[in-house]
């Protein structure tokens, strides 16, 4: 149980440190191309696919943040797969 808690804590962490990083690749971007913000920015289909979009990562370079996204990236997908295994390994009988 505990360790389910820390799991989602460190996912939580993880999430809002990739939140904050696409937050200001999104303003960056809207700096450049002469863009307002837009505070909403998350509700937006034309960011959501801009985001997934492969493109995403030439924006955090530009934005001087590749290396702060890619590691916010890494913890969720390593939070994200480490939960899983370890909840893996606990139903494992012995």
């Amino acid at each position: 149980m505990v360790r389910g808690l820390v799991w989602f804590a460190l996912f939580g962490a993880a999430s809002v440190a990739l939140y904050g990083v696409n937050d200001r690749i999104v303003w960056d971007v809207c700096r450049r191309e002469r863009r307002s913000y837009p505070p909403a920015w998350t509700l937006s289909p034309y960011w959501q696919w801009r985001t997934i979009a492969g493109g995403w990562y030439a924006d955090a370079r530009r934005a001087g943040l590749l290396l702060p996204k890619a590691a916010a990236t890494a913890a969720i997908l390593i939070t994200s797969i480490g939960s899983v295994v370890t909840g893996i390994l606990d139903a494992m009988p012995g």
